[in-house]
């Protein structure tokens, strides 16, 4: 609780001009110092309910007309007394607001401060305070939808239900230290023990199985370009994100570096990747620009392989596309220059049919042919690499959490099947607890000995 903390106050909306801004006040002096900013401000003012105020410096003199509006907590956003005026949106009107309200009393709330109050105050869980910062920042439908799911606790409720039953198991094991003398105590509870971590293990599984979808819906999805000298890919990029970013050229080796920018298809984001076109070179600046290519298609989610469909396959290009199909990620092989007679040898052809997922254009035509196609394709890959069902992790702490609790349930269940010391099997299942309580921030020790003594009557 942040009972003793210092009220705080901030400005809570973007820096520069607009119809309104809001100033926000929270904290134990949140009501006084509204009661000297408005004078006439009436006792007992009803909670939630805005009023119509004149809000004045020290000398009494007018700084703006606001809607004021006190939220006693604990039914605030931060779970103290909230105090938010709505004021004109002016950045010398909030400025000369705020710097009464710190007059009076207050300071300068820290970033991200109001909801780190609420989360300390039981308002949210870490999953919903970090959702919030995920639906600020969000800028397409797919990491708004992620955002609000976590916002209205999806997530925590789900780590929250595992908690609660690895919280019996460890109940039980934790009872069965103190009847260690009556053997048949702990053989009656091993089974449902056993169960327990069985269920939860499979849960976790899941959550950790559709982390990428979560963590593309929240980031977007990573789309690299490869592809030899001249096949096209910058005129593929440039196709896609609609403007002249990247240089074209007849000139082989014109892209030395990568260049990434964000486009949105159809409600997901796309972090689109041009890349150095790959060759054999001497040049050591262009041989660096290639080998980062080859490792950012390492780490692509999906990999756009550009060929030029007018001249047969290079000995390296072949063996990139068998690379390829032997790697299971998702490929979309783009065949440019659809407008040229087609070069390719029969070999050529039956290994570009071995793909899913190809489509044939000519980006550098005009006007360009395929690009529907194109395009359509490529929406349906981030359709499906984006899809996930159910509750979706999205961040890397969370997918930590996961992990390190699925790790230790895993040693939980090998001590139970090996009958081990009851005491290996309790710290197991206080780890995998741990871990699942960073994610949330819920889980204690104190949880596991209120169960004990308020269920099995310890000591009795």
């Amino acid at each position: 609780m942040t009972g003793n903390a210092p009220t705080i106050a901030a400005i809570a909306t973007p820096a520069g001009s607009g119809g309104v801004g809001i100033v926000r006040i929270s904290g134990g002096k949140a009501e006084a110092i509204l009661e000297q900013m408005v004078p006439g401000w009436p006792q007992a003012h009803p909670t939630h309910l805005m009023r119509l105020s004149r809000l004045v410096d020290g000398d009494g003199q007018l700084i703006d007309e606001a809607l004021a509006v006190i939220m006693r907590g604990p039914r605030s956003y931060t779970g103290e007394d909230v105090v938010e005026l709505q004021c004109h949106g002016g950045p010398i009107v909030l400025r000369r607001v705020l710097d009464r309200a710190l007059e009076l009393g207050a300071r300068i709330a820290e970033p991200g401060e109001f909801t780190r109050r609420a989360f300390l105050n039981g308002r949210l869980d870490l999953t919903q305070a970090e959702a919030v910062a995920d639906l600020v920042n969000a800028t397409t439908d797919a990491a708004h939808r992620l955002a609000l799911e976590h916002l209205q606790g999806s997530l925590g409720e789900e780590i929250r239900g595992i908690v609660e039953s690895l919280t019996v198991a460890a109940v039980l094991i934790e009872a069965a230290l103190d009847f260690s003398h009556e053997e048949h105590v702990y053989q009656i509870e091993r089974d449902e023990i056993g169960q327990r971590i069985d269920g939860a293990s499979a849960r976790l599984r899941q959550l950790r199985a559709k982390f990428d979808q979560g963590r593309r819906q929240r980031e977007g999805v990573r789309v690299v370009i490869l592809g030899a000298t001249n096949a096209g890919k910058s005129t593929l990029f440039n196709t896609l994100h609609g403007t002249d970013r990247a240089i074209v050229t007849e000139i082989e080796g014109t892209t030395r570096d990568f260049l990434e920018e964000e486009i949105q298809l159809e409600g997901v984001a796309l972090r689109l990747i041009d890349t150095a076109g790959l060759r054999e070179t001497e040049d050591r600046v262009e041989a660096i620009g290639i080998e980062r290519s080859r490792e950012l298609g390492e780490r692509a989610d999906l990999l756009l392989r550009v060929i030029d469909r007018s001249r047969p396959l290079r000995a390296e290009e072949r063996e990139a596309l068998k690379g390829d199909l032997r790697s299971g990620r998702p490929v979309l092989l783009i065949c440019n220059k659809s407008d040229l007679p087609d070069g390719r040898s029969d070999e050529d052809h039956t290994l570009c049919a071995r793909f899913d997922h190809r489509v044939d254009c000519a980006l550098g035509a005009s006007p360009a042919l395929g690009t529907d196609a194109l395009i359509d394709s490529l929406a349906a890959l981030a359709r499906e690499l984006t899809s996930g069902e159910g509750v979706l992790l999205s961040r890397a702490r969370h997918l930590q959490g996961v992990i390190a609790a699925i790790d230790a349930l895993a040693r939980a269940r090998q001590a139970l099947e090996m009958e081990m010391e009851h005491e290996l099997i309790a710290i197991d299942l206080r780890e995998a607890l741990d871990a699942l309580g960073d994610i949330t921030g819920k889980v204690r020790t104190d949880d596991i000995l209120q169960r004990i003594f308020s269920e099995f009557c310890v000591g009795k």
